[in-house]
């Protein structure tokens, strides 16, 4: 049976008038169709950027600042600084969804030719994260290698669950499995949900691939506490979205980004508002969940020549799913969950689960896992291989013992993540956090000399230091290196990203820290460095 589809350049439905029929069979030319652009994985060099949205200064953005600045991540950019992407008819979550607007105005000026810090790559990585309420404790190489871990862990099971799937082995299905290239914090509670204007479906989404006695007994059971709303899905194994980071490849990024805006622009037209940039993001990755199953579902049908569909069987949302799927909009976008809490997972809902712990010492570990009410002993077996790694390249981190300074660390997984994010928010627990555990973190004793010494701009090429070189496993292939933006290899500084207007073009505009930092009348770097040695002198200073 042929059928006509209007596969290949429908980005809208609407757009070609066309409606592929309820049933039929998809041949190898209309299934190769849905397969998507892959992410680059040859070496060669890329860069690394970091986004914050923040619209005013304080203390708190000050902290999450310095926290990358001490640790040699690139300084960041400020998205809708001053709310120049809210929408004021929709007020409070008009903040929400410009977090998602802003990083994509960023990331279009920068790959459409702009050259607001110095030219960019389809390839190179963004990072999006919370302003004031995210800590970074490890450096910019884990983040960059745990990264590419998860997506090879990633990619492994959706290879897996691709290949079940077939029930031809002898003939591979046309459409091939997705490859991992965004990955986005998780949570424990599927919120907020259809009531926030979005629809995650999270019906649809995979279960969490770690271990089913994680939590011990009990575990993925709601517990009964009617009056603690984040401590009952304690032992709920992560399996669904937490926005406060978000990270992948400009390109992958670019693509569901657009997606999230046409979404806004639907909602805005028909006079609605939506209320969390996470519930929206939760949708794209919804659908594309959808989208995954069916495709799935043709796999079990593919005889060598051809996939048998029929849209009456699919249930009503995956059917919407697959008609539209059918006449060319994309909905595979790349995305996927750090289930293993290993870049910056959420505390909420793990209030109890995590503490700082030196991880050589074996009897702090050991106590501190049974405090947790981890079961049967200690998970953690000492320094992680990521900080072990060779690494010929000089830098003021480079004497750090890391399995000898205090980590904050999830018992629970076993794994000191890259960064804290501090969404624990019951009984003032957010609050009192950003307040007391600042002096806990591992740099604070040397944080004005780590922040200086990063700073501090290379003398020369030659000096110039990567943040990361991962040796290729190919003879003749290139390593893979990671760079700072190009414009801070000489100039060191926070900026606040701009749109274009009719005086300027769009532009990174510089921002000094009194600027990002200070907010009523204590001086920022008494509360920030607490060593009574004043402010900070800077190469600018």
């Amino acid at each position: 049976m042929n059928i006509k589809l209007c596969l290949p350049k429908a980005p809208h439905c609407g757009d070609f008038h066309c409606r592929a029929p309820p049933s039929g069979v998809l041949p190898r030319e209309a299934l190769e169709a849905f397969n998507s652009v892959a992410a680059k994985d040859a070496g060669g060099e890329r860069q690394l950027r970091i986004f914050m949205p923040a619209d005013s200064p304080h203390i708190n953005l000050c902290k999450s600042i310095m926290s990358a600045v001490a640790l040699g991540y690139p300084l960041p950019t400020l998205l809708n600084w001053d709310g120049e992407f809210n929408r004021p008819e929709w007020h409070f979550a008009g903040s929400h969804i410009a977090k998602l607007e802003s990083l994509l105005a960023v990331i279009e000026e920068t790959l459409g030719g702009a050259q607001v810090d110095g030219g960019a790559d389809d390839d190179d990585l963004a990072v999006l994260v919370d302003a004031y309420d995210i800590w970074f404790q490890l450096p910019p190489s884990v983040l960059i290698q745990r990264y590419h871990q998860l997506n090879n862990e990633a990619n492994e099971r959706l290879l897996r669950e691709w290949q079940a799937a077939q029930k031809d082995s002898a003939s591979a299905f046309p459409v091939s499995p997705p490859k991992q290239s965004i990955i986005v914090t998780t949570a424990k509670d599927c919120q907020p949900d259809s009531e926030s204007g979005s629809d995650p479906h999270y019906d649809h989404w995979p279960q969490s691939p770690m271990p089913r006695d994680l939590y011990g007994e009990g575990t993925d059971q709601v517990l009964p506490l009617l009056f603690d709303p984040a401590r009952k899905y304690k032992k709920i194994r992560p399996r669904c979205i937490n926005s406060g980071m978000i990270m992948g490849t400009m390109r992958s990024l670019r693509q569901v980004l657009r997606r999230c805006k046409r979404k806004i622009e639907t909602v805005a037209r028909s006079g609605r508002q939506l209320w969390s940039d996470q519930a929206l993001l939760g949708e794209v990755i919804g659908d594309q969940e959808m989208w995954r199953e069916w495709m799935r579902e043709l796999g079990s049908s593919w005889d060598g020549s051809g996939s048998k569909y029929d849209l009456s069987t699919l249930s009503p949302e995956v059917r919407d799913i697959a008609a539209k799927a059918l006449v060319g909009e994309q909905f595979e976008f790349g995305i996927g969950l750090d289930y293993n809490f290993t870049t910056i997972p959420a505390t909420c809902s793990a209030e109890e689960d995590g503490y700082f712990v030196k991880l050589d010492d074996k009897k702090a570990v050991k106590e501190q896992s049974l405090k947790a009410g981890v079961p049967n002993g200690a998970r953690i077996s000492g320094t992680p291989k990521e900080l072990k790694l060779d690494n010929p390249i000089e830098s003021p981190l480079s004497e750090v013992s890391w399995g000898k300074v205090p980590l904050y660390t999830d018992f629970f997984f076993g794994v000191a993540p890259v960064g804290i994010h501090h969404n624990a928010y019951i009984n003032g627990l957010k609050s009192w956090r950003l307040n007391n555990w600042w002096s806990m973190m591992w740099f604070y004793p040397r944080l004005r000399e780590l922040v200086s010494a990063h700073l501090q701009p290379p003398q020369n090429d030659d000096d110039a230091r990567p943040l990361l070189n991962i040796s290729s496993q190919t003879d003749g292939d290139q390593n893979l290196v990671y760079w700072p933006p190009k414009a801070q290899r000489e100039d060191k500084q926070v900026t606040v990203f701009e749109l274009a207007k009719e005086e300027h073009p769009a532009r990174l505009k510089p921002i000094d820290w009194d600027g990002v930092c200070q907010k009523g009348s204590k001086p920022w770097h008494e509360t920030l460095f607490g060593d009574g040695k004043g402010p900070l002198e800077t190469p600018r200073s």
